[in-house]
């Protein structure tokens, strides 16, 4: 009687263990749910993206663990695990549109613009975008080259959020790589009505001036825009190399090179920046560092026919004539494959 009724309390606490495992994980998992929000919301993603993982294993499916990790991949640029975690979320919440835009997001920054059109397509059939989502449309537009369509989407996205200041900054750029001065003009004012000391969009109005060959007034804008980003960590080299090329082509390539230095200095791999530094330098005759400058460049990016043209010119003038010659008939070779590309097929 003792022996089967210690059987019987034996099966009946191996049962209760038995039951009571899946609570305790539970309880572990939305546990550590619970912190990885905490940490998620507190800004250390990569705690948030390791915790989550770990409640997704423990409990396949049974939270929006998934999710959350994605959006800690996001904020980490982390564009391929969170596009793969992503995926898996999205094929356990088919439903989703939130997730589903999110994931439109995540291809535009892997720059697979097509892969992203799509699955915005699939999203917007779920809720209607908001003007962020528009915007993000519009870029994948750009990407593919079609300036026409990234117009449309980011001038609804204005009209959908009259205060979004990326959407009329970029629709601002879209008007301008089109030709279109005076919108371009009008999004940039529109962001600096948003946020008086916008530098990119100022920046961006030196060059309309510039186009418009009101150059004093362009020289004030890149300097304005210089100006303003001066207590921004992250500062842009584009308005030290718009005013230094400015200024070059103004004949003053002596004031141009502490900008042309600075875009360097702020840019080391953007072949652009070491381009008008060197032609600055070649211009005063500073041919050292022109060959320095001029050759970085060309390493750079070795199809910029601009590069190989003043490299050449460079190359002559210290007499080295050969290195001429293979220069200038790169530059005409890049030319003629550019004008070859850009022509229309046959009929």
């Amino acid at each position: 009687m003792r022996s089967r009724l210690s059987n019987s309390h034996r099966f009946l606490w191996q049962a209760l263990v038995l039951l009571l495992c899946p609570l305790q994980m539970s309880a572990q998992s939305g546990s550590d749910y619970e912190r990885g929000v905490a940490a998620f919301q507190s800004g250390d993603y990569s705690v948030a993206a390791s915790l989550f993982a770990g409640v997704e294993s423990a409990s396949p499916g049974t939270t929006d663990a998934l999710l959350y990790e994605a959006k800690s991949f996001v904020h980490l640029e982390n564009f391929a695990a969170a596009d793969n975690a992503l995926r898996r979320y999205v094929t356990l919440h088919p439903d989703s549109e939130d997730a589903l835009y999110l994931l439109g997001f995540i291809l535009h920054r892997e720059n697979k613009p097509g892969e992203s059109l799509e699955v915005y397509t699939k999203a917007a059939a779920r809720k209607p975008p908001t003007a962020d989502d528009l915007k993000i449309v519009a870029l994948d537009y750009v990407l593919l080259n079609d300036y026409a369509d990234a117009i449309k989407w980011l001038e609804k996205a204005v009209q959908l959020d009259a205060t979004n200041k990326d959407a009329w900054y970029y629709l601002g750029r879209a008007y301008y790589t089109r030709g279109l001065l005076e919108p371009a003009r009008k999004a940039f004012e529109t962001v600096l009505t948003l946020d008086s000391r916008d530098a990119k969009a100022e920046n961006n109005l030196g060059l309309i001036l510039e186009s418009q060959a009101k150059l004093d007034d362009a020289l004030a804008a890149y300097r304005q825009a210089i100006a303003w980003q001066a207590k921004n960590p992250h500062e842009s080299e584009q308005p030290y190399v718009n005013l230094g090329s400015l200024l070059i082509q103004e004949d003053r390539a002596e004031e141009a090179i502490p900008s042309l230095e600075k875009a360097v200095a702020l840019a080391p791999a953007d072949a652009t920046c070491h381009l008008k530094l060197g032609t600055a330098y070649l211009r005063l005759a500073r041919l050292a560092e022109a060959r320095q400058e001029l050759e970085k460049a060309a390493q750079l990016e070795p199809e910029n026919a601009s590069i190989h043209y003043q490299l050449g010119r460079f190359y002559k003038q210290v007499h080295e004539i050969d290195r001429a010659k293979a220069e200038f008939e790169r530059t005409a070779e890049l030319q003629s494959r550019a004008a070859g590309a850009s022509s229309p097929p046959a009929p």
